[in-house]
């Protein structure tokens, strides 16, 4: 069963803050150094100083996120709304020179386990990110960004709750000032008959966590080790007990986390390729990774250009054929397709598929991984591997001189298709770390939960 809540959502005071396009960010993980210098120029009150906090003095970090945001707070920089909320969210965006858009509702997640209930995840995470999410929480105890989640709507019984609202006026309309081909609306819902409805609906539905892997454990681990140790949950009344319909409901801040739900079936939400840049241990050539590749793959050198790259790997999809780019700072690019049938190649390696889901071993990650780089390659200890989305961004890094960017090889993937993950989540089945890439992000900064 998926709990869900309204809540008081934290937000900008636009009279103490001004124009809210400077106060947005990405979420926090796609942002390199020179974004976050552009951020904070942007305004001092952008969000991104809470969600990747520089050092100050003796303080960490984490303590001065802490200190911020307190210090917003009290001069109502933030304010927290005066009732519980369900928000709705909207964002428009420009992709291949078409205007898209695709919307969801904020609203608080009951954090469980995995597997046992619905809540569902789909890729494997890292520990170090674990760790600066969690300091950052501890320290702040907030959720300052949403966590993307993918709901079934099919039947539009959601999505025509939220159209109905969507006809008023918007309480914030504002364009990114990182990106000036996305614009957000936002709306909420103070109605409780509505955010009743909206709750009833979802007790019968699965979420997948599409982005914020690291952000929910995070909040599992957090909620564990604050609310265990007194052995049983504090008494912290949450918003919006009374309007999930029992009057004595209480709750510990720490079992929900914020959540932005976004239905499925929305056909401008697509999943982009994450292509590893790759860096091994020790020395090997192009000609090394192409010899042993051309054992199970048929090898065709093709121009480095990035229109082709992208035709070659579109065509490959859409023929249903599993193929990969391999690119070589010095040496060309070439396009490598499986010879056979992976069960015919796991026989002839002697590689483990027991029992064998097609669905999950033809994945393009995971022929790279478990075929390609843990068995064609396994005599080369892979020292660093890099996550780039777009082929522009490869080609530039690969090409770079300076020993950061001094990597051996590229490595050109297709996504999987949402119903694919969902599939395969569903079953269990979890693929390695950086799989998927939903595509468009959500902004943080619109609406944060703090848990006092």
């Amino acid at each position: 069963m998926v709990d869900i809540l309204p809540f008081k959502g934290l937000r900008y005071n636009s009279k103490k803050t001004g124009d809210y396009s400077k106060l947005l960010a990405p979420p926090y993980d796609i942002i390199d150094e020179s974004q976050k210098i552009f951020l904070k120029n942007l305004s001092p009150y952008n969000i991104v100083n809470l969600t990747l906090p520089d050092d100050i003095g003796e303080k960490s970090r984490y303590e001065n996120a802490r200190d911020i945001l307190s210090a917003w707070i009290a001069g109502d920089v933030l304010q927290f709304d005066s009732e519980e909320s369900i928000y709705i969210f909207r964002e428009n965006f420009t992709e291949n020179g078409a205007v898209k858009s695709f919307m969801g509702f904020a609203a608080l997640l009951k954090i469980e386990e995995y597997g046992k209930g619905k809540v569902l995840r789909h890729e494997k995470t890292l520990p170090k990110p674990r760790e600066d999410r969690l300091n950052l929480l501890t320290a702040c105890r907030a959720n300052l960004e949403f966590i993307l989640t993918i709901f079934n709507d099919d039947d539009k019984k959601v999505t025509g709750i939220l159209n109905s609202f969507m006809q008023q006026v918007p309480e914030v309309t504002a364009c990114a000032m990182y990106d000036d081909s996305i614009c957000f609306n936002l709306w909420s819902i103070k109605n409780m008959k509505e955010i009743e409805n909206i709750i009833r609906i979802m007790k019968d539905r699965t979420v997948l966590i599409a982005d914020g892997h690291h952000r929910y454990e995070t909040s599992r681990l957090y909620r564990e080790r604050t609310l265990m140790p007194a052995g049983k949950p504090k008494n912290d009344i949450i918003s919006g007990c009374k309007g999930a319909g029992n009057n004595t409901c209480r709750a510990a801040s720490e079992d929900y986390i914020l959540c932005l739900f976004v239905a499925g079936n929305q056909k401008e939400i697509s999943i982009h390729p994450t292509h590893r840049l790759i860096r091994f241990s020790g020395r090997i050539t192009a000609g090394d990774i192409i010899n042993k590749l051309g054992t199970c793959f048929n090898i065709e050198k093709i121009k480095n250009k990035e229109e082709l790259i992208d035709a070659k790997m579109k065509q490959s999809r859409i023929s249903g054929k599993k193929s990969i780019c391999v690119l070589f700072k010095d040496s060309g690019c070439y396009y490598a397709e499986l010879k056979t049938d992976l069960p015919d190649i796991y026989r002839q390696l002697n590689i483990p598929a027991q029992p064998f889901i097609a669905e999950f071993e033809y994945l393009d990650v995971n022929i790279l991984h478990k075929l390609i780089l843990s068995e064609l390659l396994r005599e080369n200890e892979i020292e660093e591997i890099r996550f780039l989305h777009t082929i522009k961004e490869v080609k530039q890094q690969l090409s770079g001189t300076d020993k950061v960017s001094d990597f051996d090889a590229a490595f050109i993937l297709n996504a999987p298709e949402i119903k694919t993950v969902e599939s395969l989540s569903g079953s269990g089945l979890i693929m390695p770390q950086k799989s998927t890439y939903f595509y468009p992000k959500p902004c943080s900064g619109m609406v944060m939960y703090k848990f006092e």
